[in-house]
């Protein structure tokens, strides 16, 4: 049975939900500029930030042998697909005015990524599981029939970030080097994009400078969660990783109400089932994570 290290998993998967719980704010105040063209600058940038951490940290050689290995990259490249696929459905999301129904997509994800620990990594199920995932299940049918019904966004989100993370769990390879390598496949496709279209060096050139420096820092704020995330998926259990991604859409209800969204009776009683269910959840889970 693997030993899971919750010194350095509790406190990367904590800076993780932090960022992308409150990263509607950044998008927010981001310029108005296409969301296709501002996806494609923001894989670019989180492609140059990577790299400066690998240089800075002596690992573009394991970056390089990464694309090197056949076996790696039959993981790697669908990882990327997913990766890139919640990145911009979240993006969209957001700037359309739909941050609540984005984070009906990340309440759900942990319930698939309960499953998919359970029957595929074989982690340990025990009935105090059920009865906490219970309260989770209440919270949500109330906060879906509060939309009128499941939404197209809630569904691709959490289908593929659960597909991500579970490829996540099964690769073993750093997990910077990891991570900066499902970027860097990316990279093609949005410098082909930015190319073809001109639209990357016209939206940018039209800015001031301070608008500027968002859609630069839109690379750290896109890849600094997602490493500290591959830090948590090594070293916690992938259950205990799907029930903390529970906190960033419910920081996300937070900033939907700054952006102007309406918060109602409704969402907030499935906001207080949910919570009950990770609270019980995170206090089981130490009480018994020598078990694990």
């Amino acid at each position: 049975m693997k030993k899971y290290n919750y010194k350095i998993g509790i406190p990367s998967i904590a800076i993780c939900v932090a960022i992308w719980g409150f990263q509607p704010l950044y998008w927010y105040v981001c310029p108005h500029i296409d969301n296709v063209v501002l996806m494609m600058l923001r894989i670019v940038w989180a492609n140059v930030f990577c790299i400066c951490i690998l240089a800075a940290t002596g690992k573009l050689k394991q970056l390089a042998d990464v694309f090197r290995d056949k076996e790696k990259l039959k993981r790697e490249i669908p990882a990327a697909f997913f990766l890139a696929v919640d990145w911009f459905m979240y993006l969209w999301a957001v700037r359309s005015g739909k941050v609540l129904e984005a984070s009906l997509g990340y309440f759900i994800l942990p319930l698939v990524q309960f499953m998919i620990g359970a029957l595929i990594f074989r982690e340990k199920v025990h009935w105090q599981h059920f009865i906490m995932l219970g309260l989770i299940v209440i919270g949500i049918v109330l906060s879906t029939e509060s939309f009128g019904g499941v939404p197209y966004v809630t569904i691709i989100l959490a289908l593929a970030f659960a597909f991500y993370a579970a490829i996540k769990k099964s690769l073993k390879i750093d997990s910077i080097v990891s991570t900066s390598s499902e970027i860097l496949i990316m990279l093609p496709f949005a410098l082909v994009y930015l190319l073809i279209t001109g639209s990357g060096f016209e939206a940018m050139a039209g800015l001031s400078l301070g608008k500027n420096l968002l859609i630069v820092g839109s690379g750290a704020v896109a890849t600094v969660p997602m490493l500290f995330y591959a830090f948590a998926i090594r070293d916690l259990p992938l259950m205990m990783c799907g029930l903390f991604q529970y906190f960033p859409p419910s920081f996300a209800i937070i900033c939907g109400k700054i952006m102007g969204e309406r918060f109602t009776r409704e969402k907030l009683i499935s906001f207080l089932f949910i919570w009950a269910g990770i609270i019980l959840y995170i206090i089981y889970s130490f009480r018994h994570k020598d078990e694990e």
